[in-house]
């Protein structure tokens, strides 16, 4: 009896288990990311992914796509629902990514995806122009204890934002009640500080740290644990009495659902590219805040994260 070929290769397949796996990717990838072009979210993007073309070989080709708008939730809801073949992947961002799911307003869970990898921490930042009165954090906070309400602060990020959440702990612990402005993205609220338009300002270190070097911005705290070092003159809000700490993570994930070895396949690209000394250099360059964690340990972090916004929502909803 002759089989036919077309079986021999199904059976084939079986016994080895999906050798098509082998050409992945077959065609370029499609990198979500949730936020306008030149933001940090952006610049992570487009830099890891010239690095990850290369360690995942065979041509690959990675193509940022912006898909902006709703504090993220249009490009992450998004890639919630890309089919799970490993050509969608996108940029994620907790807290914020976790946050609008754990107020109800996501169209995704926390299930939705599979996470690749993480790729940057970066800190959230207090600042004011180099014009404005305020020289400490001190300061600032009794401004706004003698007004309740009236200092307004931007945000580069929506209600529910690392830099959002980050302002009611602020309220929370030093008994100023700050009034945020949502400006959904960095420059616009970089702007808008510069034009005396807000009088105050969070967002992440990454990006405002030439503005802050040119003296243009001044910084009145970090709110890391300890120091950066990219900015290693600025102090932390703990040194000054706050025990705060706010920080941003990107990172990789893809509609949950995909294949392991897809996964892993992507995961070591990301491990790889992140060790690479030309994307370090670039990295550096760029004044990126790297901090590499594996698929699984970024799934532990989004758990955590995801477990202590919930506790926050219960005490202090930030909508």
């Amino acid at each position: 009896m002759t089989i036919p070929k077309f079986l021999m290769g199904a059976a084939l397949a079986a016994v080895l288990g999906q050798p098509a796996l082998a050409e992945y990717p077959e065609k370029p990838i499609e990198l979500i990311v949730a936020f306008a072009p030149g933001g940090g979210t952006d610049v992570a993007a487009r830099s890891i992914a010239i690095f990850m073309e290369k360690h995942l070989g065979d041509g690959a080709s990675i193509a940022v796509i912006n898909k902006p708008g709703a504090g993220g939730e249009i490009g992450w809801t998004e890639l919630a629902n890309a089919a799970p073949d490993g050509y969608t992947i996108g940029m994620i961002n907790p807290p914020s990514f976790v946050a609008l799911a754990v107020e109800g307003k996501a169209k995704y869970t926390m299930d939705s995806f599979q996470t690749i990898g993480n790729i940057v921490l970066d800190p959230g930042i207090l600042v004011v122009s180099k014009d404005s009165p305020y020289q400490t954090l001190a300061e600032v906070i009794e401004a706004s204890k003698a007004a309740p309400g009236a200092l307004v602060v931007g945000t580069s990020g929506a209600a529910g934002s690392s830099e959002h959440i980050g302002i009611l702990q602020l309220n929370r612990i030093s008994g100023a009640t700050f009034t945020p402005a949502f400006f959904g993205s960095t420059a616009p609220v970089r702007q808008a500080l510069l034009g005396g338009h807000v009088p105050v300002a969070t967002m992440n270190l990454s990006e405002v740290l030439p503005l802050i070097r040119s003296g243009d911005i001044r910084v009145l705290g970090v709110m890391s644990a300890d120091r950066s070092a990219y900015l290693s003159d600025a102090p932390t809000f703990k040194e000054q009495g706050f025990d705060l700490t706010v920080t941003a993570s990107r990172g990789l994930a893809a509609p949950a659902g995909m294949s392991p070895e897809i996964v892993e396949k992507l995961q070591n690209a990301l491990k790889a590219a992140m060790e690479d000394p030309e994307y370090l250099k670039t990295a550096q360059e760029a004044e990126i805040p790297l901090a590499y964690l594996s698929a699984a340990d970024y799934r532990a972090l989004i758990d955590l994260i995801a477990t202590e916004l919930a506790e926050t929502w219960k005490v202090t909803p930030w909508r």
